[in-house]
């Protein structure tokens, strides 16, 4: 009897061993069942982070068992709790891994950190949405430099039409879609250098080389604009992209290669093999703060999911004449008529994204041209050109809290985060430039859309 309960605790024993792969399935699951598409798994940017992320993440194995990720993790699961955003949850996610990484293997270099923040799906879309008035500035300067070479060129937005051709900033800009590329690229670089030298470089200096590999693909894009314009070259052409490939090489990747070795050179620091005291030492702490916290994200994961913030439903939609009127996931409203599509997409706090039209849209097949800040009625929106094959549509966006009409993210984010109605993005579109015209200045002037802010 003894020796069979011996037996048994025995087993026991070798099979609490496994208690790691059972924790990094718990993270596998939370990451799948509680994040499920907020991370674009087939994405080029997801694949090339982690192709980075094995090539510069080392582990400093004689100081083992820090709590620097452990406490950030709690904090950002307990945030989620609160206020149930998938960003605060992958935060926790991601900060709990490298907690148990640090735990067995020791301690991780700043480089997986950067690479893990550049690949998230938030900094995606900050880099779509807030780079867009650079896009627009990158016209300008684009057209007035062409112009001085001497051809006809004429600038209307995010479109530049010279000698009858016209070029779309969207699509020509492909740097400003590979911001993320270029920068896992350069610490894809600096992971080398500091690995070949023995140095690391710290957080003062690695964020200015950063924002230089920043500068540089903005120029590269510049540069880039030029030349598909001066050249005539068309998009969706073999021509299009290796340009776009042949400028992200020699502009961005060439000059990285020497800032990154001369700055690791310059300003690295040596890598010390010196044993830090920790708190964390016992093995039962470590067991019991690696276990809890995969748990505890699951069932987080498992209460918030049925009633996320993507599923609510307008409680009351008030009825517009001349409009069919109808609630949608995600704090959306439609209405329609026979010459007008409206969405009103309520946001309900500062730190929320909205369903931004260029990305929405764009999910509908739909190309954006002439995109502008327009003047209507004292204020200032967004106005574009819509086309998908020979379908045109116009549309007009902007951000509205009933007494404040703006289209800046940040004036929209800033006020509310000092107590400000909540806004709403209006999205109107119409089929000729006259109805969207017409329709906005009368939503404007009138406020119609009060009622739904």
């Amino acid at each position: 009897m003894s020796k069979g309960i011996l037996l048994f605790l025995l087993k026991l024993l070798q099979a609490g061993r496994c208690w790691p792969l059972l924790v990094m399935a718990c993270y596998v699951v939370v990451m799948f069942y509680g994040l499920g598409q907020y991370i674009p798994w087939n994405s080029p940017a997801t694949i090339l982070g982690v192709l980075a992320l094995c090539m510069v993440t080392t582990f400093n194995r004689s100081e083992k068992g820090s709590l620097r990720f452990f406490l950030p993790a709690v904090l950002a699961l307990l945030l989620y709790m609160l206020l149930p955003g998938k960003t605060l949850l992958c935060t926790a996610v991601v900060c709990g891994i490298l907690f148990m990484a640090e735990a067995f293997f020791g301690r991780v270099n700043l480089l997986p950190g950067v690479v893990l923040v550049i690949m998230s799906p938030l900094f995606e879309y900050v880099s779509n949405v807030f780079s867009f008035p650079i896009r627009l500035q990158l016209t300008t300067l684009a057209g007035r430099m062409i112009g001085l070479m001497g051809q006809d060129v004429y600038v209307q937005g995010n479109m530049i039409s010279c000698n009858g051709n016209e070029f779309s900033v969207d699509p020509a800009c492909m740097g400003l879609q590979m911001m993320v590329t270029s920068l896992l690229c350069g610490i894809i670089l600096i992971g080398y250098y500091q690995r070949q030298q023995g140095k690391e470089l710290r957080l003062p200096v690695l964020l200015p080389l950063l924002s230089v590999f920043l500068l540089l693909n903005i120029l590269s894009n510049l540069l880039r604009i030029i030349f598909l314009v001066w050249m005539h070259i068309l998009p969706e052409t073999a021509m299009h992209d290796v340009s776009g490939l042949m400028c992200l090489g020699l502009y961005v990747i060439t000059p990285a290669v020497f800032l990154s070795r001369w700055t690791v050179s310059r300003y690295g620091h040596a890598v010390q093999s010196h044993r830090k005291q920790y708190v964390l030492r016992s093995a039962v702490k470590m067991f019991l703060l690696n276990t809890i916290l995969p748990v505890a994200m699951l069932i987080s994961c498992i209460l918030h999911s049925p009633q996320g913030a993507n599923g609510q439903l307008p409680s009351h939609v008030p009825a517009l004449a001349g409009f069919a009127v109808q609630p949608l996931p995600g704090n959306i409203i439609r209405l329609q008529s026979d010459s007008l599509l409206i969405y009103i997409k309520h946001i309900p706090a500062s730190y929320y994204t909205e369903h931004h039209p260029m990305i929405c849209w764009r999910g509908s097949g739909y190309n954006f041209y002439k995109v502008q800040e327009t003047p209507v009625s004292g204020h200032t929106i967004y106005t574009a050109l819509l086309q998908q094959e020979q379908d045109v549509l116009y549309t007009a966006w902007w951000y509205d809290n009933g007494s404040v009409i703006t289209n800046s993210q940040l004036q929209w984010r800033w006020d509310v985060l000092f107590g400000a109605h909540p806004y709403s993005l209006v999205n109107v579109t119409a089929g000729t430039e006259q109805e969207l015209t017409v329709a906005v200045q009368e939503m404007l002037n009138k406020k119609k859309l009060s009622v739904y802010l």
